[in-house]
């Protein structure tokens, strides 16, 4: 590789990491003002259907709507367990857990991502372990006084549910890197949203969601939130995700998750109120500090 190409494919790491680090990182605070509107599954699948049809068009538009047989079963491993279950928790969760907690149970996904390459394919190295359990210790500090004795069932077992979809969401990603590439990335792109609009969507309906909603009174600040998750979070950090799957580790993708809950939690402070005390300021350091040690680990 030349050293033009070199420096060219590390601003791109650069910028792809960066988009999904603030990209995910604001999620949570956008859900947070439309969910006191609308209910998580109509909020999920308008969203997805609007991104996975935007996606759609832009490939019809430009005549790269080009399918392989193999796209359809990674458009369901992506659309079934990265958008239904990742993001469903997710928004569903968001009615019960602060933000900046909500973000700090992702954390859990890097955990996996790295459990998964250690069985199934070799052990990391120790900088990278010391890195997880660096940034481990600081999710554990940040969650001190999160889920105490004062949570109810609802908090609980939201909080479990985020567990067990990033630990499905770490499965995902790891079959998708060990998929054949989507033909046209847009293509696979508005393929798996789709799929995941359609979960999202029958599962709003059995949860009795779309009962009673009237679009037509949602307000403009809501909308404006929906463009946001839509345009440049679903069609900027999506594709910057799925293009880091296939050029590094996913061990070293999920480190937005790390990244995240610091962003939630300075959004949640400066924005919603919510309370970040020095510990929280202590241990999104160590966090952060963690998060280096995984990425230079990796070099």
């Amino acid at each position: 590789m030349s050293s033009h190409a070199s420096t060219r494919r590390t601003l791109l790491l650069i910028g792809a990491f960066a988009m999904i680090y603030v990209g995910w990182g604001t999620t949570y605070l956008a859900n947070h003002f439309l969910l006191r509107e609308l209910p998580p599954f109509v909020i999920a699948t308008l969203r997805f259907l609007f991104a996975g049809s935007l996606a759609l068009g832009w490939v019809l538009a430009t005549g790269k709507a080009q399918v392989q047989r193999s796209d359809f079963g990674s458009a369901l491993v992506g659309g079934i367990l990265l958008i239904a279950v990742g993001q469903g928790a997710l928004i569903y969760a968001n009615q019960f857990l602060p933000t900046g907690m909500l973000a700090m149970l992702y954390t859990t996904l890097p955990l996996w991502s790295v459990a998964l390459e250690w069985l199934l394919d070799r052990r990391p190295p120790l900088w990278v372990l010391c890195g997880l359990a660096l940034a481990s210790g600081g999710i554990v500090m940040l969650m001190g006084k999160g889920l105490g004795g004062d949570a109810g069932f609802d908090q609980w077992f939201a909080g479990g549910l985020v567990v067990i979809a990033t630990l499905l969401w770490a499965v995902g990603a790891w079959m998708l890197r060990q998929r054949p590439p989507f033909r046209s990335s847009w293509m696979g792109l508005s393929l798996q949203m789709l799929t995941g609009t359609l979960i999202l969507a029958i599962f709003g309906l059995w949860r009795g969601d779309w009962s009673g909603v009237d679009l037509s009174s949602v307000s403009l600040d809501a909308w404006l939130w929906m463009a946001y998750l839509v345009v440049p979070v679903s069609l900027g950090v999506y594709p910057a995700y799925f293009w880091l799957l296939r050029e590094v580790k996913p061990s070293l993708v999920s480190t937005f998750a790390f990244v995240n809950p610091v962003v939630a939690l300075l959004l949640g402070f400066v924005i919603l109120g919510e309370r970040l005390e020095t510990a929280a300021l202590l241990a999104c350091l160590a966090t952060l500090a963690g998060v280096v040690m995984i990425i230079f680990g990796r070099r």
